[in-house]
């Protein structure tokens, strides 16, 4: 029986004992009774018996627990400590490489120096228009030939038949396809770096012989269908293939498809499940491009692209970033540079979206970075020579962004030592996040030093970590 009616049926049968026996009294008594023994019989009478049954059966539950206790002395502290201690956290990622291709460079120390220096922004394109005939501010990236990218990738879809997606006609537009040929060229850099790396580590006796296990988890545009997020995947396995990854050493990331974590989250993923998995490097790769018609007609009607009348709009950019893991604890090669940490990411996500009307939480992004802060260890705040982030040019997100880094770093000199990788290259998603951890990752191997990485690109995801500095190597003292 439920708590809540075994308690009313005790309070209605106090009630009735008490009333049939007030009753049952005057009746015999042949006489009526006075105000004052009417309202104690009938309410006080049952109330005080109520309390006298709670306090009773907690008085008695109180001197059973007693002997429970003294019987088991050694059991009541351990627990009191288990519950006392915080959770452990997971050991740091190392992360071996990073690579890009965005519009305000083609590495990470080209994107790093541009910035610094603000040479990179986004700039009027001649492709691009608005609705009036003028060009569109955008980030774009030169040098793609999206009609080799179209006939490699239809030729593959005719031999290679992608479920709930038929090759004709052509599955991609104009953007998508340069999403995939940026992608294509940052795999290849990472798929290098992984290479060279397991020579110099011994795991592998030559660039012929059979490449060391790696774990690929793309993350394709969030505008793609199902369909087209698993032959994106699928032509990017080929394409590692192609360049001498045997099909066995390309361990499976997820279900083809499926829905995809945000950046900082996935990263945390890989961090608690690594002490679980057989030791193996991991690509997280993202592309994504917003320089198409449809995407920008798109964020036209819906009021979000930037224009003269709507200042607080979006900047369309393309792009591609990724990260080559290593897990935790690994020994950094010979010949090689130790490899920067990648702590623990702390991550929120806000009530309402930040690109909405009305007020904004700011202070979950600093609460955040109090918490990545803490778990990078004591002396990481002091550490801090730069904050990067993926926030764009609109001002919520700008003020956000400063006001976070202001608190939690009061040291920084805010208009030279933040950036913004979203008010430089232009906003591409999942991109633009990977490509601020790429160009974290640089600075902290080039100066030695802490970086925070924040993220408030997206209307609701909220992310912060902290990167390097470098790891102790294993063989320094050899």
């Amino acid at each position: 029986m439920r708590p809540w009616l075994r308690r009313c049926l005790l309070t209605v049968s106090v009630f009735a004992l008490c009333w049939t026996g007030s009753i049952a009294y005057w009746r015999d008594s042949t006489r009526m009774p006075a105000p004052g023994e009417l309202a104690g019989a009938m309410l006080a009478l049952p109330l005080a018996l109520l309390l006298m049954l709670w306090l009773g059966k907690k008085l008695l539950l109180r001197l059973l627990a007693g002997p429970a206790l003294a019987a088991a002395p050694g059991l009541a502290a351990p627990l009191q400590a288990e519950a006392a201690a915080p959770p452990a956290l997971p050991a740091p990622l190392q992360i071996v490489a990073a690579s890009l291709r965005m519009p305000g460079g083609a590495t990470p120390a080209e994107l790093l120096a541009a910035m610094r220096s603000r040479q990179a922004r986004p700039a009027l394109d001649d492709e691009l228009l608005d609705e009036d005939g003028y060009p569109l501010l955008c980030g774009r990236v030169e040098g793609i030939d999206e009609e080799a990218q179209q006939q490699l990738l239809a030729a593959w879809l005719r031999e290679h038949p992608q479920a709930g997606l038929a090759s004709d006609p052509f599955p991609f537009n104009p953007e998508d396809l340069r999403a995939l040929a940026l992608g294509a060229d940052v795999l290849a850099d990472l798929l290098d770096e992984a290479l060279q790396h397991a020579l110099s580590a011994g795991t592998a006796a030559s660039p012929a012989s059979v490449a060391p296990m790696l774990r690929l988890y793309p993350l394709m545009p969030a505008s793609w269908s199902a369909a087209q997020r698993q032959a994106g995947e699928a032509w990017l396995r080929h394409l590692a293939r192609e360049q001498g990854w045997p099909a066995q050493t390309l361990l499976p990331a997820d279900e083809p498809g499926a829905r995809q974590p945000a950046p900082f989250a996935l990263l945390n993923q890989l961090a608690v499940h690594a002490p679980t998995q057989p030791p193996c490097l991991t690509i997280v790769l993202a592309c994504d491009s917003g320089l198409g018609e449809l995407r920008v007609h798109a964020l036209s009607s819906q009021g979000q692209l930037f224009s003269a009348a709507q200042a607080n709009g979006q900047i369309p950019g393309e792009g591609a970033a990724g990260l080559l893991l290593a897990s935790p604890g690994a020994a950094a090669p010979l010949d090689e540079p130790a490899p920067v940490l990648l702590h623990r990411a702390a991550t929120g996500e806000l009530p309402q979206g930040a690109s909405q009307q009305g007020k904004t939480d700011k202070s979950m992004l600093a609460d955040l970075g109090r918490q990545a802060l803490a778990a990078a260890g004591d002396d990481a705040a002091a550490g801090i020579a730069l904050v990067s982030a993926d926030t764009d040019q609109r001002a919520n997100r700008m003020l956000e962004l400063m006001q976070c880094a202001g608190a939690l770093l009061p040291q920084l000199d805010l208009g030279e030592q933040v950036l913004g990788v979203g008010a430089a290259c232009g906003q591409c998603g999942a991109v633009t996040t990977l490509a601020a951890l790429a160009m974290a990752r640089q600075a902290a191997a080039d100066d030695g030093t802490h970086v925070l990485c924040l993220s408030n690109l997206d209307p609701l995801q909220r992310g912060a970590l902290v990167i390097g500095p470098p790891a102790e190597n294993s063989h320094s003292a050899t």
